[in-house]
């Protein structure tokens, strides 16, 4: 058996038969070794990445590229899938893994001699760009050099030549993810959702994408020389940063919430965290005009900040920002709606 999945390389499910929800609210990827993902509309991401550019610079769309393709290339290690031929037609269910992720089509264009490709994608043509950058050198088992001869939000004409050197693989440097097979987990089950017959995710005729939390880690790597700063001021800055661009962005898609009380909370964690991988809210109280969460994440605690921020703000017309602790457990969050 282990002999016919080598050669055939392993069957791609989709994402609704793939995903994994935990009792802690994460979403976790088994093709990925279990890593937590954040299940999130891809327009959503797409306005993440946009603020994150007015902050920073275009520069971090060409970062993401590089961390799409980190992702990838250790998602294809790590799940043993087995393709070949310079042809995306060809390979075996790379349509639900592509679709799943949040993209749309992937095809090889000729022109002579020369192969040229063109990604599409329900987010960023950036995550596309790299993701299938991953996945050609994957499927060659060749280093390549890839160039972006066009792009526009959503769609890129790339490139590709090939680099005369030993190919292998060198996975970046990352945490291991902690789970065990001793955590319970279920199938992923939002009534909401349905899945197209590509393998692609839909929320009320709204696309979505399966984006890793270590996307952004590695996204943070590769921008170190974007911010100005070194060490722990360029890491919190860049976690402030995002924090923002992620507030921003739910606050721009119009969602709407309402608090009554303190346990209104419990509801804002369910429908705003847990049911998209973005962990759970242990308890909320206020004392004083001031918010006290206590939540768990496997997220970088800068997205579930910047999405209650942003619930907040919702919920309240109010712009605080809160004060951060963290704990062995996960972390809390003070809010003052004294300002």
């Amino acid at each position: 058996m282990k002999f016919l999945r080598r050669l055939l390389g392993t069957t791609v499910p989709s994402p609704l038969e793939r995903l994994r929800v935990t009792k802690t609210g994460s979403i976790i990827d088994p093709l990925r070794s279990n890593s937590p993902i954040w299940l999130v509309r891809s327009d959503i991401m797409a306005s993440i990445v946009n603020e994150m550019s007015e902050k920073l610079g275009p520069d971090v769309l060409r970062t993401l590229r590089y961390a799409a393709r980190d992702d990838w290339a250790m998602m294809l290690n790590e799940s043993q899938i087995n393709w070949k031929d310079a042809d995306p037609s060809s390979w075996r269910d790379f349509d639900r893994l592509w679709r799943g992720d949040g993209h749309l089509h992937a095809s090889m264009v000729t022109d002579g001699q020369i192969a040229r490709y063109v990604v599409e994608s329900t987010s960023l043509a950036a995550l596309a760009s790299g993701s299938f950058s991953a996945a050609l050198e994957h499927a060659l088992r060749s280093n390549i050099r890839v160039g972006v001869e066009s792009q526009n939000e959503g769609v890129a004409f790339l490139s590709v030549e090939k680099i005369e050197r030993s190919w292998s693989y060198s996975p970046p440097l990352i945490q291991e993810n902690t789970y065990d097979e001793k955590i319970h987990e279920n199938m992923l089950e939002i009534d909401e959702i349905e899945a197209d017959g590509d393998g692609g995710l839909m929320l009320f005729n709204a696309h979505l994408s399966i984006v890793p939390f270590r996307l952004f880690t590695f996204w943070k790597q590769s921008s170190s020389h974007l911010l100005p700063l070194d060490g722990d001021e360029a890491s919190n800055e860049w976690s402030k940063h995002l924090s923002d661009s992620v507030a921003k962005a739910f606050i721009d898609s119009g969602e709407m919430i309402m608090i009554e009380d303190e346990a209104s909370w419990a509801d804002v964690g369910k429908n705003q965290l847990s049911k998209w991988g973005l962990g759970i809210i242990d308890s909320a109280s206020m004392l004083e005009n001031t918010l006290r969460i206590r939540l768990r994440s496997d997220a970088q605690y800068c997205i579930p900040t910047g999405i209650l921020t942003a619930c907040l703000q919702r919920a309240t017309a109010k712009r605080a920002t809160p004060k951060e602790t963290r704990f062995d457990s996960g972390f809390e969050l003070l809010f003052d709606l004294n300002v």
